[in-house]
C-alpha cells in the first residue's frame, strides 16, 4: 500500500536545531526500511513546518513502529493514496 505522510509542528517542537531532537528525527527516517517501509519521496517547507512523505507499506501497523520514537514531535497525518 502507498500512504502520503503529512507532518506538521511548531516552532516549539522543531526538530531542526535542536541538539536532541534533530540526531533522534534523522535517525528515525534512516531506520524506515528497518520497519519495512520504501520511502518513494520526501518534501519539506521548512517556513510553514511542514513535512510531505509518500511510503510504501505493507500496513499502517508498520508506519504506527517506525514513527514512534517521534510522536510527539508533532502531529501526523497517514493517509492511503493510490496512483492512476
Amino acid at each position: 500500500m502507498i500512504f502520503m505522510i503529512t507532518m506538521t509542528h511548531d516552532y516549539s517542537t522543531c526538530q531542526t536545531h535542536d541538539p536532541e531532537r534533530g540526531p533522534l528525527w534523522k535517525n528515525t527516517l534512516r531506520s524506515l526500511p528497518d520497519h519495512g517501509l520504501k520511502i518513494h519521496a520526501n518534501y519539506v517547507n521548512r517556513l510553514e513546518h511542514k513535512g510531505y512523505m509518500v511510503v510504501e507499506a505493507d500496513s499502517f501497523e508498520q508506519i504506527d513502529a517506525a514513527f514512534d520514537p517521534v510522536l510527539e514531535m508533532g502531529h501526523f497525518e497517514v493517509t492511503p493514496v493510490m496512483q492512476r
